[in-house]
Parts: C-alpha cells; structure tokens; sequence
C-alpha cells in the first residue's frame, strides 16, 4: 500500500500510474486542497490530525509515503518520519520548500548558490537594493509556477514587484509575509528530472528551456525540449544537481530542479522534491523517453530491481521531446481556437492537452501552469522540432492561435 499526499495537478497522473500496475494506494489530502477524481474503490484520508492519520495509515500497511504534488513535499516528509519509512532527511524539509533555506543548506555544504536577501518591509527591501546588481529577480519565498517572480531592470520595477507580492495569496495558498532578492543569474536554464532511492539519483530526462521576458519583468516559460546525448558541460550540469540534491537531503523519490548554466558553471535555481508539473500526460514521454517522471518512480518502488539496472544501461532517449506551454497573446475571452489546425500539421506534433475552454477567460496567461494548453512534439531530428516551435512561436505572438474578445463581451 502506497500513501499518495495531495495527488493534485501532475500528481493525478502519478496517481493513474500506480493504478495502471495494479498498486493499492491510499490518497491523503490536506485542508484546502481539494480532492481529485480517484480510481474506483481508492481510500482517501483528511490530513487533518497527524496523529490520526499515522494510525490509519499504520492499520493499513502503508510501506511507503511519496509526495504527489509540491502541496504534498511537507507533509509526506512529516508522515514519512513519524511512520519510520524511508524518506527524505526529515531535518531538512523546511529548506526543500523555502528557497532561501535552500540557497543557504547549498552554501553550507559549499556548492555555488545564487545569491539571495530575504525582504519584509520597504526599507529591508531598500538596503537589499543598495546590495545587489541589476537585473535582480523579486519573487515570492514558497510558491510555484513562476507565481509572482519578476526580473527587474531597475529600482522602481522592484518596487513595484514588492509591493504586487508581499502579503499577497501565493498559489500555493499562504500569505506572502517575506519576498526574495535574488542575483539574475545569465545563461541557459534547464530542466533535470530524477528519481532517487536509497540516496542513489538515477537521470531521468534533461531538458533545456526557452523563457521569454514581458516589458513588466514577467518570465514566461515558453517550452522546453529534450537533450538526447551528454556532453562535458551537461555532465557536470546534472552531477551539481546531484550534489544540491545531497545537500539538501534527498534520497527517496521524484525530484524536478531548475537550473542555470551561467559563466561561472552551474547554479541552481530551485529544487522541487516531486515529480514536474503540471501535466505529465505520459504518452509523448513514453515516445521519446520510454518512460515517464510518473512511471519511473513507481518502477522505483513497485519494482526496485528493474529500477536498479537504469544506471547500468545509461541515459539515452531514442527521441527528442518538446513540451510548449501555450499562450494567448492578451487577456481576453476565448472565442476560437483557429490556430490549433495549423498545429497538428506541423511536423514532429505528438498531441495537445488541456486547451483554454471557448467562452471563458484566458487563465494564467503568464504563469508556468498550463492552463493555457500544452503541446507536445517528438521526432528523432532536433531542427524539425525546433522549426516547428518557431512557426508555433510565430503563431502565437501574431495572435493567430487563439482567437480573443474583451473581457466585458
């Protein structure tokens, strides 16, 4: 029996994961986070008293707690210890959440860390200014999905970025009381998906990303796409992620962590002790990779010995894979989708999930959660996934993917 916290967004299709090998699970969700459609005869228990639930899940046999979605990291740690099960360093649960912590549990283990000011008051904020070079980044101190971030150019832009975040509702539901300074850091990010058990990390997929700037210092995370071969530098890119990873205690299951490739060599921008978000929809990644976040980490527990030989045999995909975060190029509600024709005859196009509903609002036109649709493309030649992103691209910042009128009608 596996206990799933929070099966939320990505952790949905975990959930559907475990289902497709016949694995019993168990879904525990915490107050506020609403329950999602489950299999037929699935338990579900409200984390509303630790105690209790301990010993429910102890009556039920539960061999092993897994994060499900990033609102699952804390308290599947809390579970993970009380029940004695393997898990991550329970010490260091605060620091796999709050960024800050993170950056400084990096330092102390004397890994390059981006350089961070926690702010709380306009005059924190001040002197945080008076010590950081522009472009800085402002962003919240525990949220997701891009939610509140912004790299600012110049004093008045982080001003204005404060005074948007602080003591706002992040989306993961709490009060920002604190905001973050950080340095920009100037390079290529990338995307570095593992599964960990027993403190050995085994690579998953490496993507690379293209994020775009708004005027108003919004990142948009436009896509990512796969690299298929290691090179040096890659290579030293995923084995820093492995020692962040070391550094902050993970040992046991999914983990999703941004970084960037600056000047200097690698440095982090943040770790995400669960599998990537917000839609694994696994068949593109099966196209590509073989195999998906999700299904690698229920390999990892339901079949520890298979799991064991994906060192040995190295990483590898057949394919590449790109995943597009889709975007209205304004606010607006939605009318029609006339560009979605053109999309599925570009070549390399795999599928396309979670399109804006017509007659609705556009949500989260500038945050990383796919509300606006994914597309997927796989092929076996980089350019013709990268030619298709283009005209893809192209496509929308014309206007001409989805098609919009006021919100007032």
């Amino acid at each position: 029996m596996i206990a799933l916290v929070n099966p939320v967004s990505s952790g949905a299709e975990l959930a559907r994961a475990f289902h497709e090998r016949g694995t019993a699970c168990v879904h525990v969700y915490s107050p506020g986070v609403p329950v999602g459609a489950r299999p037929a005869g699935v338990p579900v228990i409200s984390y509303s008293d630790v105690a209790v639930v301990e010993r429910e899940l102890r009556a039920l046999g539960v061999s092993a707690v897994v994060a499900a979605s990033e609102f699952g990291v804390l308290p599947a740690d809390e579970l993970a210890h009380r029940l004695g099960l393997p898990g991550n360093a329970y010490a260091l649960s605060e620091a796999r959440r709050d960024k800050s912590l993170m950056m400084e549990q990096l330092r102390q283990r004397g890994l390059r860390a981006t350089r961070t000011a926690i702010v709380r008051t306009e005059q924190e904020l001040e002197q945080a200014l008076a010590g950081f070079p522009f472009p800085l980044v402002v962003k919240p101190r525990d949220s997701a999905g891009s939610d509140g971030c912004r790299v600012c150019s110049g004093p008045e832009q982080a001003r204005a970025a404060f005074a948007q975040v602080i003591h706002e509702r992040n989306l993961m539901g709490r009060t920002n009381d604190a905001v973050l300074v950080q340095e920009y850091l100037d390079g290529p990010q990338f995307i570095v998906n593992t599964v960990s058990a027993g403190g050995r990390h085994t690579l998953g997929e490496l993507y690379s990303a293209r994020i775009d700037r708004q005027a108003g210092g919004a990142p948009v995370f436009r896509h990512m796409t796969s690299v298929r071969t290691l090179d040096g530098p890659d290579k030293e890119l995923v084995g820093y992620v492995f020692d962040c990873l070391d550094a902050l205690g993970v040992s046991e299951g999914a983990a999703h962590t941004e970084v960037r490739r600056t000047p200097d060599g690698p440095c982090l921008v943040e770790v995400n002790a669960r599998v990537m978000g917000p839609c694994l929809a696994p068949d593109a990644y099966f196209a590509a990779f073989g195999y998906s976040h999700q299904h690698l980490v229920v390999e990892s527990l339901v079949d520890p010995a298979v799991f064991a030989l994906r060192d040995a045999s190295g990483y590898g995909p057949d394919r590449h894979v790109a995943k597009v975060f889709l975007r209205a190029h304004r606010e607006g509600v939605v009318r029609a989708v006339p560009g979605l024709d053109l999309l599925r005859r570009l070549p390399g196009f795999h599928s396309v999930a979670r399109l804006a509903e017509i007659g609705r609002p556009v949500p989260d036109r500038l945050l990383t959660t796919g509300a606006s649709g994914i597309a997927f493309f796989v092929h076996e030649d980089p350019a013709t996934i990268e030619n298709a992103l283009r005209v893809l691209h192209e496509l929308e910042d014309a206007g001409q993917f989805y098609e919009l009128e006021p919100v007032d009608g």
